[in-house]
């Protein structure tokens, strides 16, 4: 079977294309500072030659970075380890005097090619080649422990004000206008934008500080309002009697003359395993946060108990059926389960649960929540 060979005019014409990602030898780099629109993924194929390998990265700097998600402009991070695999070959490779056994853990893909192919014909990049030891790209992936609860869960999953007075602010809007203008009135906010803000009476924000941008709605009766995320700004600077940010994490539409609030701090239990509990907690399903007949995975719903009964953050909860007569049939209801809810965010007299799994999704207000597991302390 012929072998393809990439010659050094073949990787000239995908470097021309822009398909190559650079390779840059050991030692040339140690650190990087962290610009603007600079993700983790183009950090690995920038340094290491291969996105796949920006868990590496991650990894090195779990001090600077807490969600590799979410990463700053002054950021310094580390890139002295062991550089990734080229996605090109920079040198030729001599064809072998007889056919090769693929790598253990490898996977070989071989396309037909012509016996009239010639090397340096341009068309190297069409062709598929050998792709060895597969199983090293992602080893890297299973290796990554599991988190039950992230940072993104916790902001944007909202809550139940309870009758709290909180310290809202307000969202201005943009602070520079827009090039050309939108046909809409009020048009989202979009990740990155600098936008000004409000402070409440006799408040001031400072440099640094996160806030949370929110849309309030009234919610059940003696549980105040519903406060819903739709993103994250983190405070820049001021402009006189305002104060300016950036938006850095977008969950909704943002739009001019939403609410601010100050960020709470996301307390990461790291990566642990849930313990099972025998007759645990129960309560009710309140009310759902957005206004669906049936549930799905990640919807957001608030139940009836909260810190003062003992709820934590990572608690998971079932949603079961309450056995006994049912709307519109004869046949009686059995006991079962309807969901599996994780707790994201928890307040004194409620919680806030998102929804991980379903087995029925018609899960009306009222509905019994059993604890079943939670974090280890």
């Amino acid at each position: 079977m012929p072998r393809m060979t990439i010659s050094r005019s073949s990787l000239s014409l995908l470097c021309a294309l822009g398909l190559a990602a650079p390779v840059l030898a050991q030692g040339v780099a140690k650190t990087h500072t962290v610009r603007k629109g600079d993700t983790l993924w183009d950090i690995a194929r920038t340094y290491l030659g291969d996105p796949f390998l920006w868990p590496q990265i991650y990894r090195m700097n779990t001090d600077v970075v807490e969600d590799p998600h979410w990463i700053y402009p002054g950021e310094v991070l580390r890139l002295d380890a062991a550089a990734g695999q080229p996605a090109v070959p920079t040198t030729d490779t001599p064809p072998p005097t007889q056919p090769a056994p693929p790598p253990s853990g490898g996977l070989e893909v071989v396309g037909s090619t012509s016996s009239t192919d010639t090397v340096g014909d341009g068309l190297d990049l069409f062709r598929r080649r050998r792709i060895a030891n597969v199983q090293e790209a992602f080893k890297l992936y299973r290796d990554v422990k599991y988190h039950p609860l992230r940072a993104g869960e916790f902001y944007s999953a909202g809550f139940l004000s309870e009758g709290d007075s909180l310290p809202f602010g307000r969202l201005l809007g943009p602070v520079t206008p827009e090039q050309i203008e939108s046909g809409r009135t009020r048009a989202a906010v979009q990740i990155l934008t600098v936008v000004g803000v409000s402070a409440p009476d006799g408040a001031r924000y400072n440099t640094g500080d996160t806030l949370v941008t929110v849309v309030r709605r009234e919610g059940p009766v003696g549980y105040g309002q519903i406060i819903t995320p739709t993103g994250l700004i983190r405070i820049t600077g001021q402009n006189g009697d305002q104060s300016v940010g950036e938006v850095i994490a977008v969950y909704g539409p943002i739009r001019d003359g939403q609410s601010v609030l100050p960020a709470e701090k996301f307390a990461d239990p790291g990566a642990v395993t849930y313990q099972r509990v025998e007759g645990g907690l129960s309560g009710q399903v309140l009310i759902p946060r957005d206004l669906r007949e049936l549930r799905h995975p990640q919807d957001v719903l608030f139940i009836d108990i909260g810190r003062q009964e003992g709820v934590a953050a990572g608690d998971l909860f079932e949603a079961r059926r309450t056995p006994g007569p049912q709307p519109r049939s004869e046949a009686h209801a059995i006991d079962e389960m309807m969901a599996t809810l994780q707790v994201v965010h928890v307040r004194n007299r409620t919680a806030t649960v998102k929804v991980v799994g379903v087995a029925s999704p018609d899960i009306p207000p009222g509905t019994t929540v059993r604890q079943v597991a939670k974090l280890p302390r």
